[in-house]
């Protein structure tokens, strides 16, 4: 088994760090390794029961991070997609699905467990494509994320109702699903006043330990107890993994479990989804042809349809409804493990979902594509939709026609109307462009200058008069969306001045090296706001406190940037922190007796500071010789900091 598992990894790390290259879901690389691996190809895994074993608890701890994503409020807040358009694509897709099945011969249970399986999109497709596209806050994008929340949580149902659907029973169903269900609450009710009585209290416990190590082992218990709970219940595990996320998610510690648990969660869903390639006979796609293609082209259109038509009954425009339709059509990781379910209760046979699973990773392969053109296809299908989408632009342009002399901000959020409140002080003209329609709605109906659209599309931009503006605010603190929009204004209008909100220092060399002219981070500007008030408490004068920030800010906060940390994993250049380290120079160091110029990995490094005699000098020359006692101040990325302390200390 360990040779398998050392294959496993090798293929592992060349096929995720390809697929990410050429920005391919991940789930793909880890199938495209199963099917390497599988007897159906090389067949270099030899004890796949183990490795099945293993895999297994990559679903519960999927399950687990789901529940910890489940939001009550975030339920309420987005009900009437959740529960209206969401409920109907489940429910729709899973008939439809059910009978085409029986159509062809299958038994309705097994009807259902397909049904399940193709009933669910790719929530990481869908969301990484929407993020990278600026489109998540768009109706399309509020639309495909209300549903893909409903299909995480129709998952638990259906892990419930396929192993009943699968043992063997002359009677009636109502039952073992009523007892299911008793079950269910039961363990929901146990989980729950476990969590509030029990739980809460020791995860707040173990936390004051601050041991990340005890944190990462109290979260892998809970989940684990969880699941053996259910388990032991006749229910799955991964649906007590299910309840006890939701459980943590109602303490403060929720996105510090999510973190760290995810690493957990990626390697054994990665090895489940390995199994369920190394099980798949990819020589279907040629011996089968014409069935996988159907099912593939029945998969994308059947489902995007249904959508398109559910969201244009709940009164969304055609153009919306398709875009969200063609973002929702494709099949799921999770159609995996509900098939994986099915497969190994007994419901369907391995060969019935081979044409299955090849439909599901073709689904998954074209989507990407179709998604990127989303927009192109609606304005194909539904050309009135061009109309909605230049009603936005036109009243841009038109507001900004004869404007010069102004301020573009790119974002309306909290940042944005302060400035906005700060220019009107000054009577400094401005527009704002904000792609949340709750805020433009309620900020034109008090007469701001917003108006809807994507400061990050080059015909918004330009309809906001930027070759005549004063400058150029992006207000948001996403860095990706601000390097697209700085690059494009840049292009347009290069001698209009591009400030950018970051919330950290991180992103600045990037920001900087992309064109913007000034970025405030918001950490170290709150940090320079506490100097500020506190020099101010001890006498010092506004002008001496004036003069000292503003020569961190020309210096773009190099003189601050840098800080002592915990110790933590950090990334080296470019984008990492930049951190100080004191590091003592004792008399078998290699260092000791040599000069600082003489150290060739402290010229990668920023010298800062030489403490001597308890008398600090800052910025000592090169020539400068260290002395046993010395103790060096030294800034730098935290690899290149590394390697100046191994020289220092060795002389490698």
């Amino acid at each position: 088994m360990f040779d398998d598992l050392l294959i496993l990894l090798v293929l592992s790390v060349f096929s995720v760090s390809l697929f990410r290259r050429v920005n391919i879901p991940t789930v793909l690389g880890y199938l495209l390794v199963g099917i390497f691996a599988g007897e159906h190809a090389f067949g270099w895994l030899h004890d796949s029961h183990g490795l099945e074993q293993i895999a297994e608890m990559g679903l519960v701890f999927l399950l687990f991070t789901i529940g910890l994503e489940v939001s009550i409020t975030r339920l309420i807040a987005m009900r009437n997609i959740v529960f209206g358009i969401g409920v109907v694509q489940v429910v729709v897709s899973t008939l439809s699905t059910i009978g085409v099945g029986l159509y062809f011969g299958l038994t309705w249970q097994a009807s259902f467990a397909v049904g399940g399986a193709m009933a669910i999109s790719s929530t990481a497709i869908v969301t990484k494509l929407l993020t990278q596209q600026y489109e998540l806050h768009l109706p399309h994008g509020n639309i495909s994320l209300g549903v893909l929340l409903l299909q995480d949580l129709a998952v638990v149902p259906f892990l419930v109702l396929i192993p009943i659907l699968a043992s063997p029973s002359g009677g009636s169903l109502l039952v073992p699903i009523s007892l299911a269900l008793a079950k269910g609450a039961l363990a929901f009710a146990v989980i729950y006043y476990a969590g509030q009585y029990l739980i809460r209290p020791a995860v707040r416990l173990v936390a004051s330990a601050h041991s990340k190590e005890l944190f990462t082992l109290f979260v892998l218990l809970v989940a684990l107890l969880a699941a053996w709970l259910t388990s032991k219940l006749g229910l799955s595990l991964a649906m007590g993994a299910f309840l006890a996320g939701m459980m943590l998610a109602e303490t403060e510690f929720q996105h510090h479990i999510e973190r760290e648990i995810r690493p957990f969660r990626d390697v054994l869903l990665g090895l489940f989804f390995i199994i369920v390639g190394a099980e798949f006979d990819w020589q279907i796609f040629f011996t089968e042809t014409l069935e996988v293609t159907v099912m593939t082209i029945g998969l994308i259109a059947g489902k995007g349809i249904a959508v398109v038509l559910i969201s244009m009954w709940a009164g969304y425009a055609r153009g919306i409804a398709i875009r969200a339709g063609i973002l929702l059509g494709q099949g799921s990781e999770f159609g995996f493990a509900l098939l994986a379910v099915a497969i190994i209760s007994g419901l369907i046979s391995l060969e019935l979902s081979q044409p299955i699973i090849a439909a599901i990773i073709l689904s998954m392969v074209i989507s990407p594509i179709l998604i990127r053109h989303n927009e192109a296809i609606a304005l194909r299908f539904a050309p009135a939709y061009a109309d909605s989408l230049d009603r936005h632009d036109t009243s841009i342009g038109k507001a900004c026609k004869d404007l010069s002399g102004h301020v573009v901000l790119c974002g309306f959020g909290r940042t944005g109307q302060t400035l906005a409140h700060f220019l009107k002080r000054r009577d400094i003209p401005f527009v704002a462009i904000e792609i949340s329609n709750e805020i433009v709605n309620e900020a034109r109906e008090a007469g701001e200058p917003v108006y809807l659209g994507d400061a990050a599309k080059e015909d918004t931009l330009r309809l906001t008069g930027i070759a005549n503006a004063r400058a150029l605010v992006v207000t948001f603190a996403e860095t990706k969306p601000a390097r697209h929009i700085t690059h494009l204004a840049n292009e347009m209008s290069p001698d209009v001045p591009i400030i950018i909100r970051t919330r950290d220092d991180r992103p600045l060399e990037q920001l900087l090296e992309s064109g913007a002219d000034e970025v405030i981070p918001d950490t170290v500007e709150s940090s320079m706001m506490l100097a500020r008030h506190t020099l101010a408490a001890v006498g010092e004068s506004r002008e001496s406190i004036i003069d000292l920030l503003e020569e961190a800010r020309q210096e773009n906060y190099a003189t601050i940037r840098a800080y002592f940390h915990k110790s933590e994993s950090e990334g080296a250049r470019p984008g990492g922190k930049l951190y100080l380290r004191s590091v003592e120079i004792l008399d078998s160091y290699h260092g000791a007796g040599r000069s600082i110029g003489s150290l060739g990995r402290l010229q990668i490094v920023r010298v800062v500071g030489l403490r001597r005699d308890e008398a600090t000098t800052k910025n000592p020359a090169m020539d400068t010789v260290l002395r046993v006692g010395d103790v060096l101040i030294i800034e730098g990325y935290a690899n290149d900091i590394q390697a100046a302390e191994i020289e220092i200390m060795s002389g490698r």
